[in-house]
């Protein structure tokens, strides 16, 4: 069915392209709500980024570290934990996408559980730091050190990858969401889970 709807929709773009000529016709989401499901390209987009995310937050939200600091929190010592800049280690820029995805990954925290979050915004300078090293050789003993000048007991960072295959007749592309806790004073990793997608472009 959502086939062929999405069929459907192809077809009524098409329609409308050749009606108005080469200018198409522009539309907002909500007027079609299957534009937000359409691949209109092979690379990563805000729907490929909300379905890594949501496999990625269930998953901590299911954890046994979670269960740990719900468990801590109920004693009355809810662990501080800190939102590290998500690294990109694909060839698009999606910096912005990857922003917005350490905030929304925050809400989350502070909406349904109990541990206590120390804001990206608050963070100033030293996010831009972490950024920069992100970005040069990476090591895991930096963030550390970062984490435990902020007061964080634990924090949570993570990285987006991408490999890319071509054939004569094909492109395929998979995507890569992984994401980590780890605890500031060990270094001693207390959750990982990695999501997958992948896109094709055939014939």
């Amino acid at each position: 069915m959502k086939e062929f709807q999405t069929f459907s929709v192809i077809l009524a773009l098409g329609l409308m392209a050749h009606l108005t000529g080469c200018a198409g016709q522009h539309m907002r989401g909500s007027e079609n709500p299957a534009l937000d499901q359409m691949t209109f390209s092979l690379r990563f987009d805000r729907a490929d980024l909300d379905r890594l995310y949501k496999k990625n937050i269930e998953e901590l939200m299911d954890s046994s570290i979670m269960g740990q600091w719900k468990g801590q929190a109920q004693n009355g010592a809810p662990p501080n934990v800190a939102v590290f800049p998500i690294r990109n280690e694909t060839s698009e820029h999606i910096r912005g996408s990857l922003d917005a995805l350490v905030s929304k990954i925050e809400t989350d925290l502070v909406n349904d559980t109990p541990i206590s979050i120390i804001a990206q915004e608050s963070q100033g300078a030293l996010i831009s730091e972490v950024k920069r090293q992100q970005s040069s050789a990476y090591d895991p003993k930096r963030l550390a050190e970062y984490g435990e000048q902020l007061g964080a007991q634990y924090y949570i960072t993570g990285r987006i990858y991408d490999v890319a295959e071509r054939t004569k007749d094909a492109r395929r592309v998979q995507y890569f969401l992984f994401l980590q806790v780890l605890d500031v004073e060990t270094g001693a990793i207390k959750f990982q889970h990695e999501a997958s997608l992948t896109k094709a472009l055939i014939g």
